[in-house]
């Protein structure tokens, strides 16, 4: 549900979240739902001012179960440093406010009940950020650490199985303390179906990411007419794959490729790389793509 917009970036509630304040809401909790609300809003507003101090536009934030989400302009197409600082920067707020809170409850005799709730309430959302699993912060912190060694969607691939594995663990453990205690966990479960849905749709966007990339170089090249240029160099019997897991996101590249006695065999530009990949296949030589030109 579109909320509006702030400052140019719309908000957005999803249902998830609507649900999770519906329960707050039938537990006679609605004091509390402001205190959740506003802790959400710190959390999201670290993610914004670090991508906006990398030089990244905020375009909507949504609002989802335990934390929201920053849509920014390109941000799926961010080096791996970038989506590090990026994602990173909402748990580390989260636990700073947590932290601050503890700090101050032998000092406010009559705020404790109030500090010591949203204390834990920043504590959780730090934590369930952190979890490794898609589209959570740490998901993104372990993606991008994956994509360093790994192809992009091999990695997201990776997270997706581990965020599945998270969100049954989760039911498991919702199913665990019914069994036990006769009590059910509303909060697990909607986390646990949250996850389950939201990974799948990160699944799919990854596949068009190399081809977003490179059409976002080739539109900021041709309005700019210069960009900044990463150079490789690559013997003539390299295999393609080894080339194509170097490209990042942030810079043009043009490969140079030497024989065996190091001499200058020929070039290749990024865009020329991917134009020949179809036919040519990912274990290619690189040597078949210049021969092709």
């Amino acid at each position: 549900m579109r909320a509006g917009k702030v400052a140019g970036v719309e908000i957005v509630l999803n249902n998830w979240f609507l649900a999770l304040i519906a329960l707050f809401s039938v537990a006679g909790l609605i004091s509390k739902i402001l205190l959740v609300f506003s802790a959400v809003l710190w959390h999201e507003l670290a993610h914004m001012l670090m991508a906006g101090g990398l030089g990244y536009k905020v375009k909507q934030v949504e609002f989802l179960p335990f934390g929201a989400m920053a849509r920014v302009e390109r941000l799926a197409d961010a080096g791996a440093a970038s989506e590090i600082m990026i994602a990173a920067a909402g748990p580390m707020a989260s636990l700073v406010l947590a932290a601050l809170c503890y700090a101050q409850l032998n000092e406010a005799n009559s705020w404790q009940d109030v500090l010591r709730f949203y204390g834990e309430v920043n504590l959780t959302l730090a934590l369930f950020n952190l979890l490794p699993a898609l589209p959570l912060d740490g998901g993104r912190i372990l993606r991008a650490i994956l994509s360093r060694r790994r192809d992009y969607r091999e990695a997201t691939a990776i997270v997706v199985t581990l965020s599945h594995l998270i969100g049954c663990l989760l039911v498991i453990l919702a199913g665990m303390g019914y069994w036990f205690h006769d009590t059910i966990n509303l909060t697990m479960l909607i986390a646990a179906g949250f996850l389950l849905l939201t990974a799948r749709a990160e699944n799919n966007l990854a596949g068009f990411r190399n081809m977003r990339i490179l059409a976002g170089k080739k539109a900021e090249l041709s309005s700019r007419g210069v960009m900044p240029t990463s150079h490789i160099t690559a013997m003539e019997s390299t295999s393609i794959s080894e080339v194509i897991r170097l490209l990042g996101p942030e810079q043009y590249y043009v490969i140079h490729i030497v024989d065996r006695d190091f001499h200058l065999s020929g070039s290749l530009t990024e865009t020329e790389v991917w134009e020949r990949l179809l036919e040519q296949g990912i274990k290619g030589k690189v040597n078949d793509f210049i021969n092709k030109a």
